[in-house]
């Protein structure tokens, strides 16, 4: 598979089912996407959820008419005729399938996020656990970065603005901050402005 980050806002996403795993999948794709989630009973914790519930009992024939619309389809019920059926029809229908049986068009991997970073880490199912150990190991890392982050796009977008600037030059320049010991231990301190000057004297010295 090759991993993407893909956008959901304003796509339709059907969830279909009514247990643990399918409000897992419905709490991660509503923070971003309107979804819909059809079954015929629910867990307690949908209603707290951004989400349409409709409470519906499926047949394998009505899969076509639900998945109608959706951008993607999560079928996640423990009936293996009905997520045959509605991934079957997600296809026909031009949508993306994320199935929780078996590996389906896309998987929702974990995810380390800071403000300004977000690291997606999958194994393929074959070890969730590791996958998690990997994302609180990561979170520290992503949010020690986030003021990193910040100065170097104010540094790219002035080094753009910057016309006579070759573009191998403005990677040059951005490396030797991203790599200078000094910057990071500025940006540590809460010292925003020393940072982007010091960040000015490398770029300078490799004029």
């Amino acid at each position: 598979m090759l991993p993407l980050f893909h956008d959901f806002e304003g796509r339709a996403i059907v969830v279909v089912g009514g247990g643990p795993v399918a409000h897992r999948k419905a709490r991660t794709f509503a923070e971003v996407a309107d979804v819909t989630v059809v079954a015929s009973e629910f867990v307690d914790r949908f209603e707290d959820l951004e989400c349409t519930l409709v409470r519906r009992t499926l047949e394998p024939a009505e899969a076509p008419e639900v998945v109608a619309g959706a951008s993607l389809v999560v079928p996640a019920t423990d009936d293996q005729r009905l997520n045959d059926a509605l991934a079957a029809a997600a296809r026909e229908a031009g949508c993306l399938v994320n199935r929780v049986d078996e590996r389906g068009d896309v998987v929702t991997p974990s995810r380390a996020e800071s403000d300004r970073v977000t690291v997606a880490i999958s194994t393929d199912g074959a070890s969730p656990a590791m996958s998690k150990y990997l994302r609180k190991r990561l979170e520290p890392l992503l949010e020690r970065a986030d003021p990193m982050v910040a100065l170097q796009a104010e540094l790219r977008e002035e080094l753009q603005a910057a016309d006579e600037v070759p573009t191998a030059k403005r990677r040059e320049a951005l490396w030797s901050v991203l790599e200078d010991d000094r910057t990071w231990a500025l940006l540590e301190d809460g010292r925003e402005e020393a940072a982007r000057e010091r960040a000015w004297e490398l770029i300078d010295d490799l004029e």
